[in-house]
């Protein structure tokens, strides 16, 4: 494919209509049992992760791209975390078994002040406390130079995928919104929303704090990757979480001041979109053009976004989980034909899974998803 993977997904977020409609799923633990390969082994071993998706590229594919990747990520999940994250192969989890974080609550709601006046003296403090492998800032650091080599790795991977002519959509470039991660690492869900009415301004303070400290490593990954997009994980934010006056209020300022923050720089802000998202369409309508993507996993309507975000973001999604598992070829085939005739219309659009594609989904599915834009997504 030699560069043309990139020129038609580098068009597709410039709202432009490529030759023609370009794929790019996430694949990751599905290409792990496609392969044979363990998901220990994709979290923790660049080679045997990218060997895993090289399969699918070769027997299912071709592909245009992928989406975030879990491809060597297991050492970053576990920096990123002040609880041990569940890790398949670790602490007696089933190397096969799929990752996630152990999601406790750590810090009670009178310590946001505390988290505001030093959010990487607080992080690091409830990680001492929190997390038995951490027991000193030696081994504190140790695991962050830990995160380092294996980003440096995943940036690696990256430049080699493109050389291949397959665009990886982000090569790792994966950035912690604030106001996800209290929710995720420190709050959890169920005392977090009740802050949102009790604590507010605390909430927004310790937000404001951790945009601020977090800051200098936004660029990091696309400096070290040359991949010049951004993964921004939403799922706490989304409107299945919030109203859609706790957004205003709460997030969409920082997620505006994040956004372009990167887009001055040269970067692409890919806005992965989890759980529901239609209510809040709207206050994405005046973002800057062309400049960003709406990465939606299947629980919004995407036809929805077409309409009102089709002029401003490049939409990528959305084959269900569900239709790629339960589903025959020809179920698929007709799905992505319509997202293909309706939300590829004029271009901006990259055909993708909704999130993951699932560990058990079909393979002749995936196959489907993916023959699509090969039979059905030339433009005119």
């Amino acid at each position: 494919m030699g560069c043309a993977a990139q020129e038609r997904i580098d068009t597709a977020i410039r709202l432009g209509k490529p030759d023609r409609v370009p794929v790019a799923p996430m694949l990751d633990i599905f290409a792990a049992r496609y392969a044979g390969v363990s998901q220990h082994d994709m979290l923790f071993h660049v080679r045997r992760g990218d060997a895993a998706l090289e399969k699918v590229h070769r027997e299912l594919g071709p592909i245009d791209g992928f989406g975030m990747s879990n491809s060597g990520l297991a050492r970053m999940m576990q920096a990123l975390s002040v609880v041990p994250p569940v890790l398949p192969g670790l602490d007696g989890a089933d190397e096969n078994s799929l990752w996630q974080f152990d999601e406790k609550t750590v810090m009670s709601a009178d310590e946001y002040a505390e988290l505001a006046r030093d959010p990487a003296a607080f992080i690091y403090g409830k990680a001492l406390e929190h997390n038995p492998n951490i027991n000193g800032k030696a081994s504190y650091w140790r695991y962050s130079a830990l995160a380092y080599l294996a980003f440096a790795k995943i940036a690696l991977s990256g430049r080699r995928w493109r050389r291949k002519g397959v665009e990886p959509i982000v090569a790792g470039n994966n950035i912690f919104f604030p106001m996800e991660y209290m929710t995720m690492v420190l709050r959890s869900v169920a005392d977090f929303l009740p802050d949102l009415f009790r604590h507010p301004d605390e909430v927004r303070a310790a937000s404001r704090a951790m945009m601020i400290s977090d800051r200098g490593k936004w660029l990091l990954g696309p400096r070290l990757s040359g991949i010049k997009r951004a993964f921004i994980g939403l799922t706490r934010t989304s409107a299945t979480f919030l109203s859609p006056e706790q957004f205003e209020k709460f997030a969409l300022h920082d997620l505006r001041e994040l956004s372009d923050y990167l887009i001055a720089h040269g970067v692409t802000p890919v806005l992965h979109m989890d759980n529901n998202w239609t209510p809040l369409f709207h206050f994405f309508g005046d973002w800057p053009r062309g400049k960003c993507i709406a990465n939606l996993d299947g629980n919004s309507d995407i036809f929805e976004a077409k309409r009102v975000l089709g002029d401003v973001m490049c939409i990528m999604g959305d084959v269900p989980a569900s239709l790629l598992k339960l589903g025959e070829p020809d179920d698929v085939r007709d799905y992505c034909r319509k997202l293909i005739d309706e939300v590829g219309a004029g271009g901006g659009f990259i055909l993708s899974s909704g999130c993951d594609v699932p560990i058990d989904a079909k393979p002749e599915n995936v196959k489907a998803m993916i023959q699509s834009v090969h039979d059905h997504g030339r433009y005119r």
